[in-house]
């Protein structure tokens, strides 16, 4: 079984949101991975939640505009968390089980270019 994947860098998803729920509804991928998403935590899970998917969310960090990331798996798939060693802020990652008991590690990171990387 072949599954379909995809990537969006949203700049502010929240503002978009009636868009992409209506590409999701066309297109209908396994996996959806935003990046630039801007929410924080003032936007609840629920404004952003798809039917039909699992949402693993990391807000940007609390001292700066822009940032955040999502990651929409279907349901079917059975995602679970996964949370790496380093400390990357803008990082969500999960395991996705196959059919054949192999376990999957996904994920969707963003760095803003004026990030310091030396301390991963």
């Amino acid at each position: 079984m072949t599954h379909s994947l995809t990537h969006l860098n949203a700049r502010s998803l929240i503002g978009k949101f009636d868009l992409f729920t209506a590409w999701v509804l066309n297109y209908s991928p396994d996996v959806i991975g935003v990046t630039e998403t801007w929410a924080n935590t003032d936007i609840l899970d629920s404004e952003l939640a798809l039917a039909g998917y699992d949402m693993f969310r990391q807000d940007e960090p609390v001292n700066r505009a822009g940032g955040g990331v999502l990651l929409y798996v279907k349901n079917f798939l059975q995602a679970t968390v996964y949370e790496p060693s380093v400390s990357f802020p803008e990082q969500i990652w999960c395991n996705i089980s196959s059919s054949s008991a192999d376990t999957i590690l996904i994920g969707v990171c963003y760095r803003t270019p004026n990030s310091d990387m030396v301390h991963l």
